[in-house]
């Protein structure tokens, strides 16, 4: 059974700031607790320490989002990350495989499959 809306923590990060407020007030529209950052870097670790699911963009300015899921992962194990990208590669495929903690979610994102991923990632 899922968590009620309200207990999921969500940190989303995005250098696309349209596509990062509209997924945030999507979200936050469902009753998620939703923080939002333009870059990883600006994130606070100890948002990172306290957040349920991080979902971030692949291709950013000053890292991608697989090394920010790594340094996510470093310091919240526990925390599911999704992976937004329109770069759809074999590469970025294997190296999402390689990280069981990353789920992989293709842009344009479907906000009703998002939020049942959301649900589904959630801890109980």
């Amino acid at each position: 059974m899922p968590s009620p809306c309200n207990t999921i923590r969500i940190v989303v990060v995005d250098d696309d700031m349209s596509f990062r407020s509209g997924l945030a007030a999507n979200l936050a529209d469902d009753g998620h607790a939703v923080s939002e950052y333009g870059y990883p870097q600006d994130v606070p670790p100890d948002v990172v320490r306290t957040a349920d699911i991080v979902l971030t963009d692949y291709q950013m300015a000053a890292i991608n989002g697989l090394t920010f899921a790594d340094s996510v992962h470093a310091l919240r194990p526990q925390a599911a990350i999704v992976l937004t990208t329109a770069y759809w590669t074999v590469e970025i495929e294997t190296a999402v495989a390689a990280r069981p903690f990353l789920q992989l979610c293709r842009k344009p994102v479907d906000y009703d499959e998002l939020h049942q991923l959301v649900h589904e990632l959630a801890p109980n």
